[in-house]
């Protein structure tokens, strides 16, 4: 759901207000009714049903943590005392997401956005780390908030009253830069495993900078580690994609490989943390790009060890085939005009993401490469082989088979190289390669390396 998305001007529109929430609150400020007013105009409406229906709703999560911080809103939860059937029936194009745990994703007939809305949780014992043992629906603010993570992710918003209810001082927490868990911390991370990875993801808040963990925070992190072992991997590289896409994750690895998480997700990538920092990657590549470096001292002899842990990872095929296509590539930049002409045909797009962490590992080269592929002109005939299968059979009389696919790739790869401009300059080389008698698995080939 994008910031614009649905975003109406609701000063003149009325809140309705809901069951009041059962612990102390405090006014808005100035800032916070205007941010307020800003809100999309499906909120409203959301918040007003659950009103009627006799609930009490209010605004929970990132957002009231985005709000704080002055920032626009992006994702909007809703926390309510209604059960999810009650939402179920006061929403008929809800779906019901997560149920079980209280969430429903409620849609309005006329927009296109959507809501996750949760009912108020009691929640008794964590037996393995990783999922209640039980999920007990409650009517209690005071309690759902007791039960979350971090105080900067524990403070509501009563949309209707102006109040916001912070009862473990997120705000002071967010004042001081500083991340703390609510109550007491090993017993907070060792309810569920992932929060050890939320700590981490958090600390990274981008533009303003690392936020350290409180004194009881750091040593929970370090003596809950094993608590991670109970995550199931999709949930724990969900995580860890977030931390190596942020905005300070060199330093944020740095710490999770000094806590001994950074090992309890990838044992054996032990390349130096340093180079993270030295990382300008494009965007959408920058988390492939991040794990290249961090398994920068694997040999590609041991590239069935680097499958693995991708594979555990849960990447998907498409993401897992481009770190280990990186991977490959390590070390390997062209050094003279016709490997420049190569390395562009065959890495293709992975280009710009290969010479960023190549610039990382060895500047000097790297910049000598970027030169070298500024100043280097289109190929003649462009991308494509100017000679077919069809053709070349028909040239060679060889049949159709891997002598002559082989035969093709070798004359596409001297095409490349020297810039060849049409068929029969390539139909020439017939006449000077030893193509009768040689073994075509000794042929050269267009991949680069």
């Amino acid at each position: 759901m994008s910031e614009g998305e649905g975003k109406g001007l609701m000063a003149e529109s009325a809140w309705l207000e809901g069951v009041a929430g059962d612990l102390d609150g405090e006014s808005l400020p100035a800032a916070l009714i205007d941010w307020k007013n800003d809100l999309p105009e499906a909120l409203r409406e959301v918040c007003n049903r659950i009103a009627t229906a006799d609930g009490g709703v209010w605004l929970v999560g990132g957002s009231v943590r985005e709000a704080m911080l002055g920032n626009p809103w992006k994702d909007l939860d809703l926390a309510t005392s209604l059960n999810p059937d009650d939402v179920l029936r006061i929403f008929p194009r809800a779906l019901p997401t997560g149920a079980q745990y209280g969430t429903v994703t409620v849609r309005l007939a006329d927009s296109d956005m959507q809501f996750e809305v949760t009912t108020l949780r009691s929640e008794g014992s964590y037996g393995d780390g990783r999922r209640p043992d039980e999920v007990a629906f409650g009517n209690s603010l005071k309690e759902d908030l007791s039960r979350r993570d971090f105080t900067i992710n524990s403070m509501a918003l009563d949309l209707a009253r102006d109040v916001l209810h912070d009862p473990y001082g997120g705000q002071d927490d967010l004042g001081n830069q500083c991340l703390t868990a609510v109550g007491d911390a090993t017993e907070r991370l060792g309810e569920d495993g992932l929060r050890l990875l939320r700590a981490y993801r958090f600390m990274d808040q981008g533009k303003r900078g690392v936020w350290q963990p409180d004194g009881d925070l750091a040593k929970a992190l370090v003596n809950c580690g094993q608590m991670l072992k109970n995550v199931s991997e999709e949930r724990v590289w969900s995580e860890f994609r977030k931390i190596l896409s942020g905005g300070n994750a060199a330093t944020i690895l740095e710490r999770m490989r000094i806590d001994g998480m950074l090992s309890r997700i990838l044992p054996g990538w032990d390349a130096d943390i340093s180079i993270q920092h030295l990382l300008d990657a494009p965007e959408a590549d920058v988390v492939a790009c991040r794990l290249v470096l961090l398994a920068s001292d694997i040999p590609n002899e041991r590239w069935r060890l680097l499958d693995h842990d991708l594979r555990a990872l849960t990447l998907s095929n498409n993401d897992r085939n481009r770190v280990m296509n990186l991977h490959r590539l390590l070390n390997h930049l062209p050094s003279d005009l016709p490997e420049y002409r190569r390395y562009r045909a065959s890495v293709g797009d992975l280009i710009d993401a290969h010479l960023a962490i190549e610039n990382a590992l060895n500047p000097n080269a790297t910049e000598s490469v970027r030169q070298g592929l500024t100043n280097l002109a289109p190929l003649k005939a462009g991308s494509r082989p100017l000679i077919d299968g069809h053709v070349l059979a028909t040239t060679t009389e060889l049949p159709y088979g891997r002598r002559l696919g082989r035969l093709k790739e070798w004359l596409y790869r001297i095409q490349i190289e020297q810039d060849l401009a049409n068929s029969d300059e390539v139909l020439a080389l017939l006449d000077v390669l030893d193509w009768v008698s040689t073994d075509p698995e000794l042929w050269p080939d267009t991949d680069w390396p």
